[in-house]
């Protein structure tokens, strides 16, 4: 096989595209893609994480069954009281003590709060002197503990220790309202079930109690305070009536029927007054207006000319002018009769005159006797609006003065009143609380409840388990499946491999012939990389991971040796020069290798060894050197690469991991391309995604990742691990057959 056939000119590019990888990895790469969260992905959580839920339930189960039958048994005593909504109708009036039915809910939560309330538990405690039995004795510290957590600190003065036993108390009494109903159950818990119930009934026949006193104190109270109001409002009325008496004398207001009489006359009489006062101005208006029409027209005014004596004179005028007229045509101005003509024509000229100015005379005094009687009508009014507007001032004070005597008057009377209604309350015993149902003494016990209380661990402790496992899952950010890798990296997944089953922990070494999981697990690696192109398949082939202990050195050999039946002889270079490992898996000696040949100490002639299997050679790595990435990027050892692949059908190197090393990236270039190893449960997907931005800005290919020490039990791996042992058993079988 000459040269160019075993050096095909792979692509170098990064696997950027799809269509760049083979048929059955694409179809695998793009199912991936639209994969959507399973109910089978839940399972697998849950099977992986099994342990977590198995302790978690076993230890809550196991605690609450340890408790429940060391627990002391608590028994529970119940009291049913009815509350009704108002007091019973037995008087008239309503008492000091009622309920605002407009905030019924309010009414109803602070009578449950009663019952539960500090004053009630002292009535109780002190009636049946609780602060005697042993359950409520701080020296038994037995039962003590039970209520320990009620009790803030130790007790020390007899108040604490009345605090506490209070305390205590409480803690014990469970008030529960009975839904669409007026009923309360009052429940009290005792480790003795006579006492349980005595308690009980106990508190309800002091809740009835307490009630009527607290009706009596407030009926006593309101007494009192309304025997101070009427002391004060009988000395205000009186002070309030000499004050009114007093003003009324000084201000010498008389009334003589009703004291709105003398205010609605002149009332009167000012609105009548302002009605003529409104037609005098009106009369004055329009003779004023005649008159300066006069002054301006002079005796050519309508008002003169239509005078009656002054047109009967116009009229006799213009029969002498006409007659004047007519003679002067015969004869002279001198003419006698002309000139008695001209003197009867001046002198009705002259009383026309006469009588037009008295016509303007008689316009003017109408005009100002108007002018006088609006002011005068002013006058009067100005002089009725001042006494009405200082009697009105006068009522004024007057009616501030008598209404506070008839609101005191009227105050001083409810109140009296009032403490008459109150006096008689007082001797009236009614309460709307009545007991429906006495406690009894329960038989059985309240608590423990042994069979709920397991199973109720059982349900919180699977529940509780389920959520700590995936609560673990969440925060394990690790490849553990194949979907991950594709959904995460955007790579092809090339295989599985199981765990290795070597108690030791050594590496496995598949021989070619070999069956069972591992065999076919690197088979179908290497049956990937055969594949892999469709011109020629990559035989310079990087092994690396993105951290270390993820097995790629055994990954590297193992396909190596799968390798040998598709290939042919090949060669594995060991090239991690920090922490090398063939060496010691082949038995080989290490004191020359790579790093030898790289440095220059050693020629190539005496680089290469032997390895126990067949068809496989092998080049250690040799010393560790002070600069590993400074030989590894040397032209010689691209030309070292170039040079097995003249001799051998196939190249493998093992390199070391990705991140914080420069080694890899430095080697993938001089190869064909790149597996990725890593492991499952222990990579992160982080370190994986920046495995592979790593090996791209050096332009590597990435053939693809594999996922190693999958485990068989799970989903994923028990798909693989049936795969690879089914076609094992087969091909067995068939070797059986021919034998």
């Amino acid at each position: 096989m000459d040269k160019d056939e075993r050096n095909p000119g792979f692509d170098l590019t990064p696997v950027t595209r799809k269509e760049t990888l083979p048929s059955d990895i694409l179809r695998s790469y793009l199912e991936g893609e639209d994969e959507e969260v399973h109910l089978r992905d839940y399972l697998e959580v849950i099977l992986r994480r099994k342990w977590i839920v198995i302790v978690f339930l076993i230890s809550v189960v196991v605690t609450v069954t340890i408790a429940s039958f060391l627990m002391q048994p608590v028994y529970q005593a119940k009291t049913t009281i009815h509350i009704q909504k108002e007091e019973p109708k037995v008087l008239t009036f309503e008492g000091v003590y009622t309920i605002d039915y407009w905030k019924m809910e309010d009414y109803y939560q602070t009578k449950y709060k009663i019952l539960k309330s500090r004053r009630l538990a002292k009535r109780v405690i002190k009636r049946l002197n609780l602060d005697r039995e042993p359950e409520f004795s701080f020296q038994d510290r037995t039962v003590s503990t039970a209520d320990a957590s009620r009790v803030n600190g130790p007790v020390r003065s007899p108040g604490e220790r009345e605090s506490a036993l209070i305390d205590m108390f409480l803690g014990r009494v469970e008030v529960s309202p009975v839904k669409k109903s007026q009923l309360v159950e009052v429940k009290f818990v005792s480790h003795d079930p006579e006492l349980a119930a005595k308690v009980a009934n106990t508190i309800a026949d002091e809740y009835i109690e307490l009630t009527l006193d607290s009706k009596l104190e407030a009926t006593n109270q309101a007494k009192r305070w309304l025997e101070k109001q009427i002391e004060d409002l009988r000395a205000k009325l009186e002070t309030s009536e000499e004050r009114l008496n007093s003003y009324v004398s000084s201000s010498r207001i008389i009334f003589l029927d009703k004291e709105k009489d003398f205010q609605s006359l002149q009332t009167q009489k000012l609105a009548e007054l302002s009605t003529e006062l409104g037609k005098a101005t009106a009369e004055r208006i329009s003779k004023e207006a005649l008159y300066r029409e006069i002054k301006e027209s002079g005796v050519n005014n309508s008002a003169i000319l239509d005078n009656p004596l002054i047109n009967s004179l116009r009229s006799e005028y213009a029969s002498l002018e006409s007659e004047y007229f007519k003679l002067s045509k015969l004869y002279k101005p001198e003419y006698p009769k002309m000139q008695r003509l001209m003197e009867q024509m001046e002198k009705l000229r002259s009383r026309i005159e006469v009588e037009a100015q008295k016509v303007v005379k008689a316009i003017e005094a109408d005009y100002k006797a108007a002018v006088k009687k609006e002011n005068y009508l002013s006058a009067a009014i100005e002089k009725l609006s001042k006494e009405v507007s200082d009697f009105q001032e006068k009522m004024i004070q007057y009616q501030i003065l008598k209404r506070e005597v008839d609101t005191n008057r009227q105050l001083y009377n409810n109140l009296l009143q009032r403490l008459k209604e109150v006096g008689v309350s007082a001797s009236i015993s009614a309460s709307n609380i009545q007991i429906i149902d006495r406690a009894e003494v329960p038989r059985a016990p309240y608590k423990p409840k042994k069979a709920v209380n397991i199973a109720l661990s059982l349900i919180v402790g699977l529940f509780g388990g389920v959520f700590l496992a995936f609560f673990v899952e969440y925060f394990d950010n690790t490849i553990k499946t194949v979907n991950e890798i594709e959904k995460k990296s955007r790579l092809p997944v090339l295989g599985m491999v199981p765990a290795a089953e070597d108690a030791e922990g050594n590496l496995i070494c598949v021989n070619s012939g070999e069956n069972g999981a591992m065999a076919e697990a690197f088979r179908s690696i290497s049956t990937y990389l055969q594949f892999s192109s469709a011109s020629k398949p990559p035989k310079r082939i990087l092994f690396t991971s993105p951290l270390a202990e993820e097995g790629k050195t055994t990954l590297a050999v193992n396909t190596a040796m799968s390798l040998i039946g598709y290939f042919g002889k090949g060669v594995i270079v060991d090239a991690d020069l920090r922490k090398p490992d063939i060496h010691n898996f082949m038995g080989l000696d290490n004191k020359t290798g790579l790093s030898s040949f790289l440095s220059g100490n050693i020629e190539f002639d005496s680089l290469i060894k032997g390895s126990p299997y067949e068809g496989l050679d092998v080049i250690t790595s040799g010393p560790i050197p002070p600069n590993p990435s400074e030989l590894l990027s040397s032209t010689r050892m691209k030309e070292l690469v170039d040079g097995l692949f003249a001799l051998y059908d196939f190249v493998i190197l093992d390199s070391p991991p990705v991140l914080g090393m420069a080694d890899s990236p430095i080697l993938s270039t001089v190869v064909e391309g790149v597996i990725v190893v890593v492991k499952a449960g222990a990579t992160p997907s982080d370190a994986l995604v920046q495995t592979k931005k790593v090996l791209y800005s050096v332009n590597s290919k990435i053939l693809g990742v594999v996922l190693n020490e999958i485990d068989t039990k799970s989903r994923y791996g028990y798909y693989s691990y049936y795969y690879y042992s089914y076609y094992g058993d087969r091909k067995k079988t068939r070797e059986r057959e021919v034998a």
